[in-house]
């Protein structure tokens, strides 16, 4: 399977080196001119997105995301699209409209769930979901101590593995958990809340996320 992280320049960089560990992946900055309806993506890029089975897109213009969308569908019947930047729920449904794309609420929270409608249609959804998506973590813990790590799911901005590995050695609690909670924000790039739209910022449902897939291995020989 190839992956291909689509941005205008802004982000995608550190999904780009979390997930080219798992899956051959590609960072493509997108090359376009023109605004609303009547942007055109260089034909070189359009050429390339033949190529891949599964876009991450990071693209922060609306107008272009939409374009990227509609031409991938043309080109690329079986490819899939994750929309990583996007605003409004009628954006949303237009992008999702063309059966070949899907819009999470913050790029962590995606899982066989959230996913079900298009698992069987686009398979490679499934292999990207076995590395990536919504945390699955064991911590092992000994004479109270977080011992070791082993992260089965990372979030695909690799905020998972970074947030947790400063936490082994550290006496294990509550307050531990609350701590790494607070502490995936630091590298949690999804965007601030906004006020009289969202009751939850993503950067706090992020960490609400990666402390609701840790599972507790208790060890005591």
């Amino acid at each position: 399977m190839k992956v291909a992280i689509l941005s205008d320049g802004a982000y995608g960089e550190r999904a780009y080196k979390t997930i080219k560990s798992k899956f051959p992946c590609e960072f493509i900055v997108v090359k376009y001119h023109g605004d609303f309806d009547e942007i055109t993506i260089s034909e070189e890029i359009l050429k390339n997105l033949k190529n891949y089975n599964l876009f991450l897109c990071y693209t922060l213009n609306p107008d272009l995301t939409y374009e990227l969308v509609k031409k991938i569908k043309e080109l690329n019947s079986k490819a899939f699209i994750l929309i990583g930047a996007w605003k409004g729920e009628g954006f949303k449904k237009q992008l999702e409209s063309f059966g070949n794309a899907f819009c999470p609420h913050i790029m962590c929270d995606i899982d066989e769930n959230e996913l079900k409608d298009y698992l069987n249609k686009y398979p490679q959804l499934k292999k990207f979901l076995k590395y990536f998506g919504k945390p699955k973590v064991k911590l092992y813990i000994k004479n109270k101590k977080i011992k070791n790590i082993e992260v089965f799911r990372e979030a695909p901005c690799g905020s998972t593995s970074e947030t947790l590995k400063e936490f082994i050695g550290k006496e294990f609690n509550d307050k531990t958990l609350t701590d790494i909670g607070l502490r995936v924000q630091h590298f949690c790039r999804a965007g601030k809340i906004r006020i009289f739209v969202e009751k939850e910022g993503k950067k706090t449902k992020a960490g609400r996320i990666l402390v609701n897939g840790i599972q507790i291995v208790n060890e005591t020989f």
